[in-house]
């Protein structure tokens, strides 16, 4: 199931936009400037192809993180000269070293935030996988498995012998402990 294409493409779409939103939101916000929907188109698509590529196992938040640092900066790099491709270049946020810092939070501060969020979603997937594995699993296991043969009734005869009657006398000496005590014991 994990490496079925649909459900690649699916995490992978999943990664891409998650990715992309975040990016378009603290690019816009540090830039004080739209994001143009051709880059946004452009972002969302490269990182879908990237994410196809690695959405084949389980990934661990260090490897999601790394992923999503290097997915931003390609989104800011393509965002950027798109907007001076614009010419929005009279913003000062957009092109002086003013809007560096806040630029670089907002796209950190993105890939951090989705990684962990990305990260709790690829564990529950994974889990779920693996349980409706080893739920369709069960019963063809069920069906694949060869019963033991069962052992043949026996036929031996059974030996002649002389026949043991229980005894039509009772015995004096037994005791017989069962029910309750007597009302009154010593008149017995």
């Amino acid at each position: 199931m994990p490496n079925d294409p649909v459900f690649r493409l699916a995490r992978a779409v999943v990664f891409a936009a998650v990715c992309t939103a975040l990016a378009v939101a603290g690019h816009s916000a540090a830039a004080h400037a739209p994001v143009p929907p051709a880059a946004v188109g452009a972002g969302l698509a490269g990182l879908t192809i990237v994410a196809v590529v690695l959405a084949g196992t389980e990934r661990s938040l260090g490897t999601i993180a790394a992923g999503l640092l290097g997915g931003q900066f390609m989104l800011h790099v393509l965002f950027a000269a798109a907007q001076h491709g614009q010419h929005l270049a009279h913003h000062p946020a957009a092109s002086g070293a003013h809007g560096a810092p806040a630029m670089t939070f907002a796209h950190v501060a993105a890939a951090v935030a989705s990684a962990w969020w990305l990260r709790r979603g690829e564990r529950a997937v994974w889990r779920l996988a693996r349980r409706a594995a080893a739920a369709a699993a069960r019963p063809l296991r069920a069906l694949l498995s060869t019963p033991a043969p069962l052992a043949a009734p026996s036929r031996r005869p059974v030996p002649a012998g002389p026949v043991i009657r229980p005894p039509d006398r009772v015995l004096r000496h037994v005791l017989t402990r069962r029910g309750p005590p007597a009302p009154f014991p010593a008149f017995r």
